[in-house]
């Protein structure tokens, strides 16, 4: 059973990451009404850059930061851990932003006319903000200082959305978006390194610092490869279509990530902690039982979003994005099976290397390329989504496999796949319905049966008069069938 602080912490955790990952999708019916198809498009291929951009920057330290501390056993070294961390990231910042900026002129040449060199530079600027908020933002999350989390995370939120507002209404176009990104992340990068160097301090172990690197440059080089599964589709889509067409794909795309960004707060809560959940002595048990628990949010989300969209495309969206919601079905089954990926891995990040993950990404790129690159020559579009799928399953299964073979979990298989037919039960029977009044009613049933589900699987606390509710509904059907 899950305890009630766990929830507790979830609610700060839910509602700081919502904003913080959300505030785009909030602004979608502003930004769409003042952005065409295609500028929306090549905004969108421009923060793919920042995506690509931001995997170097990162280095794989907030992933480190949870390997390092997480199976460190003298708790009065987590200072000179996280000190030596935030000290790296900032030396990493600074170079990346030199660089960035010293290429920023070649790399505005392979975008569209859409996009000028200033717009690069606001996003060289952005990006190599990154680490000196995600690894912070980690680190808080590990201490379970959820409020702060939330205090943070929300002013970002709010000072983003009045300024990207306000730029676009005085017809900035898409260097409102960029302005209004750029400016609430450095005010927050600003004020979480100051935090953090005040509670740890700072130093360069030379050390700590090769481990460090050590651990995370395969995993840098993995999510290069995975950026070809998660972030090259806008080049691959771009190069098979119009921009009107790529406009339409990334509003697909934000809609169908809605399901990932759902699950963000159960992630990040479960992520930081899933490694110290193998010292407690029923480790192996509660790990297999969360990360069943994330399949099932995420096959829940995934079909409420799609059970949902056709009603926020035809009322929040402006009409010229109409046919977006041809891509989302594709783009859905892909989010289900890279977030199943990711929550079957523990065995390949176990070990003090992450070759594994290295080798599994890098195959998985080669595989999504060779399956783009084929089908999008008959499918354009559509045959960019189902080669991106086809590598996301090879994905799963290898890290499943090799995981597995490290530490065998134990996985709630049988209530996953009832599930899973529930969902496509759903999905089907919407499919057939054109009455938006219907297509409401059928979100308003899918939500209670997944709470039920949830409930008969102990995922949410039992309640004793719910319990005899239920048990009475299920007495009187028996009586009835008998009959």
């Amino acid at each position: 059973m899950v305890k009630g602080s766990v929830f507790h912490q979830a609610v700060y955790y839910g509602l700081g990451i919502l904003l913080m990952k959300s505030v785009s999708l909030v602004m979608l019916p502003i930004v769409t009404f003042y952005l065409t198809p295609a500028q929306y498009g090549a905004l969108e291929l421009l923060l793919s850059v920042s995506n690509f951009a931001t995997l170097i920057v990162g280095f794989g330290l907030v992933d480190a930061l949870y390997r390092f501390v997480g199976l460190n056993d003298a708790p009065q070294q987590e200072h000179v851990i996280i000190a030596n961390f935030i000290t790296l990231v900032m030396i990493i910042g600074v170079i990346s932003a030199a660089v960035g900026l010293f290429f920023a002129p070649v790399i505005v040449r392979f975008l569209t006319a859409e996009i000028v060199l200033f717009d690069v530079q606001l996003l060289v600027v952005m990006f190599s903000l990154e680490g000196c908020i995600t690894l912070p933002l980690a680190w808080l999350r590990m201490k379970e200082q959820a409020c702060l989390f939330f205090i943070l995370t929300t002013s970002k939120v709010v000072i983003q959305a009045f300024i990207t507002w306000y730029l676009l209404s005085q017809g900035f176009g898409i260097t409102a978006i960029l302005w209004g990104g750029l400016i609430p992340s450095a005010i927050l990068a600003t004020t979480l390194v100051l935090i953090q160097v005040r509670q740890t301090g700072m130093c360069l172990n030379l050390l700590l610092t090769k481990k460090t690197l050590a651990y995370g440059f395969p995993l840098v080089l993995s999510g290069l490869a995975a950026f070809a599964v998660n972030g090259a589709d806008w080049w691959m889509v771009a190069a098979v279509s119009t921009e009107h067409d790529l406009g339409l794909y990334s509003l697909a795309k934000k809609l169908a990530f809605i399901c990932l960004i759902l699950m963000q707060p159960f992630c990040m809560w479960w992520f930081a902690r899933r490694f110290e959940s193998l010292k407690q002595p029923d480790g192996m048990q509660f790990i297999a039982r969360m990360s069943s628990l994330g399949v099932a949010l995420i096959l829940c989300f995934a079909t409420l979003i799609y059970l949902s969209s056709g009603i926020i495309i035809t009322y929040l969206i402006d009409a010229s994005y109409q046919q977006a919601i041809i891509y989302i079905p594709g783009l859905l089954l892909f989010c289900i099976i890279k977030q199943i990926a990711e929550l079957f891995n523990l065995g390949c990040y176990i070990k003090k290397k992450t070759w594994s993950v290295l080798y599994i990404d890098f195959t998985t790129a080669i595989v999504a390329f060779t399956a783009c690159y084929i089908l999008s020559g008959y499918y354009q579009v559509f045959g960019v989504i189902w080669g991106l799928v086809i590598a996301q399953i090879f994905r799963a299964v290898a890290f499943y496999v090799v995981s597995q073979k490290v530490l065998a979990f134990h996985y709630m298989w049988r209530q996953l796949l009832w599930l899973a037919l529930a969902c496509i039960g759903l999905v089907t029977f919407i499919t057939l319905t054109g009455s938006i009044y219907l297509q409401v009613l059928i979100v308003c049933f899918s939500l209670f049966l997944f709470g039920y589900f949830f409930y008969i699987n102990g995922f949410i606390g039992e309640n004793k008069k719910l319990s005899y509710i239920i048990a009475a509904v299920r007495l009187k059907l028996h009586v009835l069938i008998k009959s």
